[in-house]
């Protein structure tokens, strides 16, 4: 990962959730889709598995997915609680490593913790953040396919400078040890004190007949753009 890049989504954390969101399941014979959603609620359980890694709504989203997943000869379940909290476990040690790595050998050990303390509060806040589903366009039909689109926000911390960029000012601000450990915990504690931001985007779902569920298996391309803001 090059944190000049602000890119924990693109290598850290894209393999790990890919994988907790595409678990290999042996198929079973399918049932039909047992509760019908809103795509509004829908989109509210893809949000609070992706973002929020909740595990009332892995097992909800599972639930009402699996029954569409199985007749398409896909995997019984769509995410994985277990492997998103996994993930989230080891972040702290995988970014706050990459973080400490910015400055020099000498002083590196002495600094992971309170880089490692920076990598928990970042995905502490994007744990936290408080998304919520506001409105589905009307869906439209093509090719058999019904599509919507919902509009979502999440109110998220608003730092004065993100954690990769901060980081690396400061790496090459020349400090001494001590100094850079206390620029590191005072970026951390941006990340539990700052203000709220919102961020506004839409999420489309989509499903071939109206006995099937509302879908995106790449559901996680969209949540990802929330680092963009962290």
């Amino acid at each position: 990962m090059h944190l000049k890049q602000q890119a924990p989504r693109a290598t850290l954390l894209a393999a790990a959730l890919a994988a907790a969101v595409a678990l290999a399941q042996p198929a079973i014979a399918a049932t039909p889709v047992a509760v019908e959603l809103a795509p509004v609620d829908v989109a509210n359980l893809y949000i609070k598995t992706i973002v929020n890694h909740d595990e009332a709504s892995v097992a909800k989203l599972n639930a009402y997915l699996r029954p569409t997943r199985l007749a398409g000869h896909q995997s019984a379940e769509y995410a994985s609680y277990s492997a998103l909290k996994e993930t989230d476990a080891q972040f702290p040690a995988e970014t706050g490593k990459l973080i400490a790595d910015l400055f020099p050998a000498a002083m590196q050990a002495a600094l992971t913790p309170a880089a490692e303390l920076l990598a928990a509060n970042v995905i502490a806040a994007k744990n936290g953040a408080a998304c919520q589903a506001t409105k589905a366009d009307p869906a439209t039909e093509e090719n058999g396919m019904q599509t919507t689109v919902v509009s979502f926000e999440c109110q998220l911390v608003k730092v004065p400078v993100a954690w990769a960029p901060a980081s690396q000012q400061l790496a090459k601000s020349g400090c001494k040890a001590e100094q850079c450990i206390a620029g590191l915990k005072k970026i951390a504690a941006t990340y539990a004190s700052a203000p709220k931001q919102t961020w506004r985007a839409v999420f489309p779902i989509s499903r071939e007949k109206s006995s099937e569920a509302w879908r995106n298996d790449f559901a996680r391309e969209t949540f990802d753009e929330i680092w963009d803001y962290l």
